[in-house]
């Protein structure tokens, strides 16, 4: 198997390129473009911006040609893609199994259909051979985390990494549906299902400017000391200020998440009107475990009431796979 078989082009290869592929334009997605040829075949292009050289790299033709029957998903959030698109029964290895929320999943680990091969640097190599997967689809991070990508080459599996979680608009990550698609040979039914929820997210967006009040939103939860926060330009934000809310202390002029210590949010969560996404914390004692000043936060008896259709849940719903 091949790879990625080039990085950054010349611009000689760039201007041959460019009369051989037309470009199928992405509403909101950055960060990877549909091409096709003058014979109609499908190209996918992503721009791995968490690479240091910043480079562009295709996906190759002998991947997008096959049937894919056996696929190993290395991010949770990926799997919601196949989900949507009813192609679950072609993964057959997870990464992070304990943060897998989907059902039908679970129970193929559990009766051992599916393999948890562990994480980036704890990767089970020989689990990942046994798969004999056709495809790897990872996340796209800097630095020597990428390590097992390169191992995973060594091996002679195809490997994608793909930086959906980088995109700045929700619709942008939306948008991946479309790459899925053509993984999958299933781009009209991915085209239709995007066009349907960009339809209803813009509905409901519209609706949300009438709102008289716009609730504050606490986001995340510690971790390792560190509370951070999505930034103005995050999709996370951008999806609360879509429904009509505002985030936290977001830091205006950027995307990326800023790193709070624990005692800054506490100071000021009492302006909080909602606290989403504690991380993977599902009760107060849990959090509590990570840190006792969380709990000089308001209590339940202490948070106004809000009028039920202050803060739109409905968008979270649409924008969401």
């Amino acid at each position: 198997y091949i790879l990625i078989t080039f990085s950054i082009w010349s611009c000689n290869h760039k201007k041959s390129i460019s009369y051989m592929l037309d470009d199928v334009s992405n509403e909101y997605a950055k960060l990877f473009k549909i091409q096709i040829d003058s014979s109609g075949n499908k190209s996918i292009l992503i721009y791995d911006i968490w690479d240091e050289n910043k480079g562009s790299k295709f996906i190759p033709n002998d991947i997008l040609k096959k049937d894919l029957e056996r696929v190993v998903c290395m991010s949770t959030t990926h799997i919601s893609f196949f989900e949507i698109l009813g192609a679950l029964d072609v993964i057959v290895g997870v990464s992070g199994a304990k943060y897998i929320s989907n059902k039908e999943i679970q129970n193929k680990i559990s009766s051992g259909e599916i393999t948890d091969i562990g994480f980036e640097s704890t990767l089970n190599y020989e689990a990942l051979i046994k798969l004999a997967p056709q495809l790897v689809i990872t996340y796209g991070i800097r630095g020597e985390n990428n390590s097992y990508i390169r191992k995973i080459e060594e091996l002679g599996i195809p490997v994608i990494s793909i930086g959906d979680y980088l995109e700045e608009h929700p619709l942008g990550k939306t948008e991946y549906l479309k790459l899925f698609g053509v993984l999958l040979n299933k781009e009209q039914e991915a085209d239709s299902l995007f066009n349907n929820i960009k339809d209803r997210y813009l509905t409901i967006k519209n609706q949300s400017k009438n709102y008289q009040y716009k609730p504050m939103v606490l986001l995340n939860a510690p971790w390792k000391d560190v509370w951070y926060i999505p930034g103005e330009f995050n999709y996370m934000s951008t999806l609360i200020k879509d429904a009509g809310a505002e985030v936290l202390l977001e830091k205006k002029g950027i995307s990326h998440s800023f790193g709070y210590n624990i005692e800054e949010i506490i100071k000021e969560a009492h302006l909080a009107d909602f606290w989403l996404n504690p991380n993977d914390h599902v009760t107060l004692k849990s959090l509590l475990s990570i840190n006792n000043t969380i709990s000089n936060l308001r209590s339940e008896e202490q948070t106004s009431e809000l009028q039920s259709d202050v803060c739109s849940s409905d968008l979270f719903n649409a924008s969401s796979l």
